[in-house]
C-alpha cells in the first residue's frame, strides 16, 4: 500500500476546518496508506527542531505528499510557511525530487485560487512532481451552494474532487523517472549574504 503523508498546514492544527476535511477526504479513499502531521498546535506553530527533522525524516521516506491549508491574509497558514523554511534543504535532493504531490486549500471566499497555484509553483521549483488535476480549493461559499440543487455545481470544486486527485496521486506514485536537477548550493541556504 502506498504511503501518503498529510502535512496540515493550519494555524488551528488537528481543531480546525482543515483536519474536518483531511479526516473526510481520508474516507474517500482507502486503498492508500495516510498518516497525517498537524504542523500548528494549540498556541502556535510547532518550534523543536527535533519536531522539523522528524517531518523531513517522513517526507524523505513516503511515496507522496498531501499539502493542505486554509487561507490566511492571501495566503498560506504560518505553520505551512515554517515548514517550507525548514525544508529548504531538501529542494532538489532525492528525498523530494520527483515525488508526487496534491495540494488542497480551504477559504471563506476569496483567495485560495492564488494560494493553490502559488503553492504548487513553489512545490515544483523544489523538486515535487505536480500530477495533472492535483489540486482543489474548497470554500464556505462552496459549501453553501452545493447545499442547494444548482445547475452551476459541476463548476465549484466538491469535496468528492479530492478522489480524482487521489487517484491522479495514486498514478503518479507508479511512474520511475530519472529527473534532472539543477545545481543547489547545498552549503548553508541560511547564510548571510547582504554586507
Amino acid at each position: 500500500m502506498k504511503k501518503v503523508l498529510i502535512l496540515n498546514g493550519s494555524p488551528s492544527g488537528d481543531n480546525g476546518n482543515c483536519a474536518a476535511f483531511i479526516s473526510k477526504m481520508r474516507k474517500i479513499n482507502r486503498t492508500l496508506d495516510y498518516e497525517v502531521i498537524h504542523l500548528g498546535e494549540k498556541g502556535g506553530p510547532r518550534v523543536a527542531g527535533a519536531f522539523w527533522a522528524g517531518v523531513k525524516k517522513k517526507i524523505a521516506s513516503c511515496d507522496s505528499v498531501i499539502f493542505v491549508t486554509g487561507t490566511y491574509w492571501d495566503s498560506w497558514g504560518s505553520p505551512l510557511q515554517r515548514l517550507l523554511e525548514e525544508i529548504t534543504d531538501m529542494e532538489a535532493t532525492p528525498a523530494v525530487m520527483g515525488k508526487p504531490c496534491a495540494v488542497m486549500v480551504l477559504m471563506h471566499s476569496v483567495g485560495g485560487k492564488s494560494i493553490l497555484s502559488r503553492l504548487q509553483g513553489v512545490l515544483s521549483t523544489m523538486g515535487f512532481l505536480i500530477p495533472p488535476m492535483s489540486g482543489m480549493v474548497y470554500s464556505l461559499v462552496s459549501d453553501i451552494a452545493l447545499k442547494t440543487k444548482n445547475t452551476h455545481a459541476k463548476d465549484f470544486w466538491q469535496i468528492e474532487d479530492a478522489e480524482l486527485i487521489l487517484a491522479n496521486l495514486k498514478t503518479a506514485m507508479d511512474l520511475k523517472i530519472e529527473w534532472t536537477t539543477w545545481p543547489v548550493d547545498k552549503k548553508d541556504p541560511r547564510r548571510k549574504w547582504f554586507k
